[in-house]
């Protein structure tokens, strides 16, 4: 017997119903779940990438290391020269960042003369470049750096004979007392290449810095208590070497 009409209504109502799609609420209850979950995981995203960007920022230091040892063999045993720990002129450590001085900087005077060409003249990690010991600009910059002086920021300047530029790491230019010679500086005593510790702004990590030691060690230095930080702050004209001092485990926080 055929089945009745009302029948093959009810079978096509339950299908239908089997069939039914998400409803505005279960989009809505999705879309939070997967809103706390990007929350949760995020951190962790982050996380994740700042520690890769520690470990290629570790290895630029340690390059920049290799070739001032291999500038120092070369050159009777000295240290590339920065005019900006020269005592003739007045020391600014904190300027050892720039990589090149250019004509109208106002350091210009501390590195030529008044008949000297229209070019900008390389200083302190910069002769590293300038006679190809180290040949990759992207070492002269640390990837978590967020301030002014990313290598982004420069291309052109790179790319010109003229003009400033600036890295992000730190340069000593001497050892603890002022010695000049890499064989006569203590190794493991003597910090010679940090994270940039030129100002608060220019810090290219949150909690802590890459540093090299003479010895081309290269170790964490671990600022959890902003105690860097806090002495960026001071406006004092040695804050940079009495960041160094600390560095070199001076002071009571040694971060070995």
């Amino acid at each position: 017997m055929a089945p009745a009409l009302g029948d093959i209504q009810n079978t096509f109502r339950r299908q239908h119903a089997s069939r039914r799609g998400f409803t505005l609420i279960d989009v809505m209850v999705s879309m939070v779940v997967i809103a706390v979950l990007i929350g949760i995981m995020l951190p962790s995203f982050a996380k994740v990438k700042e520690t890769t960007q520690r470990v290629v920022c570790s290895s630029n230091v340690r390059q920049l290391g290799l070739g001032i040892t291999m500038f120092s063999d070369h050159n009777d045993g000295f240290l590339p020269q920065t005019t900006f720990v020269n005592l003739r002129y007045g020391r600014i450590p904190a300027e050892t960042t720039r990589l090149r001085i250019g004509s109208n900087s106002a350091f210009s005077a501390r590195v030529r003369g008044s008949d000297s060409e229209n070019i900008g003249i390389w200083d302190g990690l910069g002769r590293l470049y300038e006679e190809e010991y180290l040949e990759t600009r992207g070492i002269f910059y640390c990837p978590s750096h967020k301030g002014d002086h990313g290598l982004e920021n420069q291309h052109e300047k790179w790319n010109a004979a003229d003009g400033d530029i600036t890295g992000n790491y730190q340069y000593r230019g001497e050892g603890a007392n002022g010695n000049r010679r890499l064989f006569q500086i203590v190794p493991r005593r003597t910090s010679i290449v940090s994270d940039s510790i030129r100002s608060e702004r220019d810090l290219n990590h949150e909690s802590g810095m890459n540093v090299l030691r003479a010895d081309l060690a290269v170790f964490w230095f671990s600022d959890l208590d902003d105690s860097v930080r806090l002495l960026l702050r001071s406006t004092t004209n040695d804050s940079t070497d009495q960041l160094w001092n600390r560095l070199d485990g001076f002071v009571s926080s040694d971060p070995r």
